[in-house]
C-alpha cells in the first residue's frame, strides 16, 4: 500500500504543476500605452511592448495630458504608419476607410482604462485620432506573432 500512495505523489505534482500553467498561460499579454502631450505641444503615445503572441491582447492605456482628450486605436497595417488616409481638412484619419480598427476614444486628462482586444499575427498601427494628434507623433507599431 505504501508503494502505490508514493507512486499518486509525483503524478499530482505533475497535475497540479500543469494546472499553474494552464492558469498563467490563460493571462492574455498586457501592454501599457501612454498617451502624452506636454507644454511645449510635443505629443507622443508609446507602448510597453511592441511584440505580442496573437489571441487577446489586454491594453491599460493611460491618458497623462494634464489637458486634453486623447485616443488609442489599432489597425492591422501593412504599409508605413505614418501613411494612414488621412483628411488634412479634419486633421484626422479617415476611420471609415479602416476596416479592422478597434480602441478607447475620447479618454479624459489623467483617465486610465483597461481594455482587451484579440488579435491576429500581423504587424497594427497604433495611433491617436484627436484632430491633429496623429500628424504630430501620436503613432506607434505592434507587431502580433
Amino acid at each position: 500500500m505504501r508503494r502505490s500512495s508514493m507512486m499518486c505523489h509525483p503524478l499530482i505534482a505533475v497535475a497540479l504543476a500543469l494546472a499553474a500553467t494552464a492558469a498563467v498561460a490563460s493571462e492574455p499579454p498586457s501592454v501599457t500605452v501612454k498617451l502624452t502631450n506636454q507644454n511645449n505641444g510635443k505629443m507622443s503615445l508609446t507602448l510597453s511592448r511592441t511584440t505580442v503572441p496573437a489571441g487577446p491582447v489586454e491594453f491599460t492605456i493611460e491618458n497623462l495630458s494634464p489637458d486634453m482628450k486623447h485616443e488609442f486605436m489599432i489597425e492591422p497595417w501593412k504599409g508605413s504608419p505614418k501613411a494612414l488616409p488621412y483628411d488634412a481638412k479634419a486633421q484626422q484619419v479617415e476611420e471609415d476607410k479602416l476596416t479592422k480598427m478597434v480602441g478607447v476614444e475620447d479618454l479624459n486628462p489623467h483617465e486610465t482604462v483597461t481594455a482587451r482586444f484579440v488579435l491576429k499575427p500581423g504587424r497594427y498601427v497604433a495611433f491617436c485620432n484627436e484632430p491633429g494628434h496623429y500628424k504630430e507623433n501620436m503613432v506607434a507599431t505592434l507587431t502580433v506573432k
